[in-house]
This record gives C-alpha cells, sequence and structure tokens, in this order.
C-alpha cells in the first residue's frame, strides 16, 4: 500500500466510554423527637420575650390613661414596690401598692394632665418563668398652671410569670432628675 507523503501513519484512537453522570446523594436530616420542641417545655416559656415587654407597655398605658385601677393587677400578689423619692421605704402586696398609686395621685389632683410615658428598650433576661427588667423612662405631663414637667428615670423589676402571664415582682422606680422646658398650648390652633 502506498502511503502519501507528509502524512504520518496514526494509531486509531479509541475513546474510553462516557461514564453516566450521577446526582450527588441527598443528605437526610434526621430529628430526634428528644430535640423536637413539646408544648409547655422551658424551650417555650424561655422564648417569651413579647409577653414581658407587654407588662412594661401595660403599666405605662394605665398610668397615662388614668387608670389606676388597674395597676393592681399588674403586680404579683406578693410584690414589693419601692421608689427613689421615698428612701428605703417599700410596700409589700398588691393592694398596698394598689393604694399607694391611689394615695399619690390623690395627693395632687389636676398635676398630671396628658400624663405620657416614653419607655426605651429594656435590658430583659428571661430564665425559665422569671425575668429581670431595666427600662429607662421620660414621663412628661402638664401641671395645673399649664407648665409642662418630665421626670425621667430608670424602672428596675424582677418579672415572673404565672399561668401564662407576667406579673411584676419586684419594681423599683427610680428618678433620675426631672425639668420644664416651658408653657404648653393644648390642642392644635389655625
Amino acid at each position: 500500500m502506498a502511503t502519501q507523503r507528509g502524512v504520518k501513519k496514526t494509531k486509531a484512537v479509541m475513546r474510553k466510554p462516557a461514564r453516566a453522570l450521577r446526582k450527588p446523594a441527598r443528605r437526610v436530616h434526621k430529628v430526634s423527637r428528644a430535640a423536637a420542641p413539646r408544648t409547655g417545655t422551658r424551650a417555650e416559656t424561655a422564648g417569651d420575650p413579647e409577653g414581658a415587654r407587654q407588662l412594661l407597655s401595660r403599666y405605662c398605658h394605665a398610668l397615662d390613661q388614668g387608670r389606676l385601677a388597674d395597676l393592681g393587677s399588674l403586680f404579683h400578689r406578693d410584690a414589693e414596690f419601692s421608689v427613689s423619692f421615698e428612701g428605703e421605704q417599700k410596700h409589700t402586696g398588691r393592694e398596698t401598692i394598689q393604694a399607694w398609686y391611689d394615695r399619690f395621685f390623690q395627693q395632687r389632683p389636676g398635676q398630671y394632665r396628658h400624663m405620657r410615658h416614653k419607655i426605651f428598650e429594656p435590658l430583659l433576661t428571661i430564665n425559665g418563668n422569671t425575668a429581670t427588667a431595666a427600662t429607662y423612662f421620660d414621663a412628661d405631663s402638664v401641671d395645673e398652671g399649664g407648665s409642662v414637667r418630665v421626670v425621667t428615670g430608670r424602672y428596675d423589676d424582677v418579672l415572673v410569670k404565672e399561668q401564662g402571664q407576667w406579673f411584676f415582682k419586684e419594681r423599683t422606680i427610680t428618678v433620675l432628675y426631672h425639668y420644664s422646658p416651658g408653657q404648653c398650648q393644648e390642642g392644635m390652633q389655625n
């Protein structure tokens, strides 16, 4: 057989058969029954920061709207309460605390019109059915002479959860300072 010039003989190239492409195996994560949360477990109880925050808000709204009769129900039956301007004096028990609020506002008629609390994000630590909260606040109102009065301070609380509801077990109110930015004009004028 004759070969052409300049053309080399080559061996026939044999290709290996192509391998079939396989998809990677999917990993299946098994869920242990022991790891799954159950109703009524500590994980469910500990995951209730919103309920504790709502207690702080309900307190402010009751005061601001003058619903003093609602305040007692926010405190645990064995709660302790104190305010910095009374020194070391403590008030113990829901009824005693309710009576303190009633007396405080009766002695100051007309001094707290248009009361408005602003609480700042609490430092909240929950451990099961108890929690601690440190919350700064500003509370402004209009006194009988038309002056705006602002009180600033901090609430230091121990909260307890019973039968799905949070209560104040201990509340300490520390007044940091107060001031008056001047006279107010109530309502809107054109």
